[in-house]
């Protein structure tokens, strides 16, 4: 099965990540883990809350429920099962924040879409309904829209150029008769 531990916060998001490495690395060492081949969540992550967080395979859960409380981390951690799908990773830093890609990643703060020119909420492009080609549908606002890489898509540096999707309002064209 696959696991996930998410870290409570703290005021530091360093202090996190060091956290994370602690129990993935007690684990290794102290529970019936492994790294699941067909997981690409072999490292430490951030989900759209911004929590880190690692997925474990295991068939023992009480194990591992055990090292976390005998180490230390049971008031420092969530632990629970997964079955959702990983989602897509960053194009920036590969972070992956869950089954879909926030707007904005939680880890290095890449724009992954420009905000609906409608409604001006912040839509991750997952949810957006497909019409055809480029020709989309907002979910909240239910304005038509074309979603496009942004142009140039790399900077003269080589880093990708945010946003990486750039949403505009679909122009309604008149038939002439």
């Amino acid at each position: 099965m696959r696991i996930r531990i998410t870290v409570h916060p703290t005021e530091d998001r360093t202090t996190d990540l060091r956290i994370a490495a602690r129990v993935r690395h007690d684990l290794w060492n102290r529970s019936p883990v492994e790294v699941d081949p067909d997981n690409p969540l072999h490292g430490t992550h951030r989900d759209s809350q911004g929590r880190a967080y690692l997925e474990l395979s295991t068939d023992n859960l009480e194990e591992v429920r055990r090292v976390l409380r005998e180490d230390g981390y049971a008031g420092r951690v969530d632990i629970r099962q997964v079955h959702e799908a990983v989602g897509e990773a960053c194009q920036n830093c590969g972070n992956i924040a869950g089954p879909i890609l926030p707007t904005i990643c939680p880890n290095c703060n890449f724009r992954d879409i420009s905000a609906c020119p409608v409604c001006h909420n912040e839509v991750p492009r997952q949810n957006y309904g497909r019409i055809s080609g480029e020709l989309f549908r907002c979910p909240d606002c239910r304005s038509r829209v074309r979603l496009s890489f942004n142009e140039p898509m790399f900077l003269g540096d080589g880093i990708y150029n945010q946003p990486l999707v750039v949403v505009e309002q679909e122009e309604h064209h008149e038939i002439q008769v």
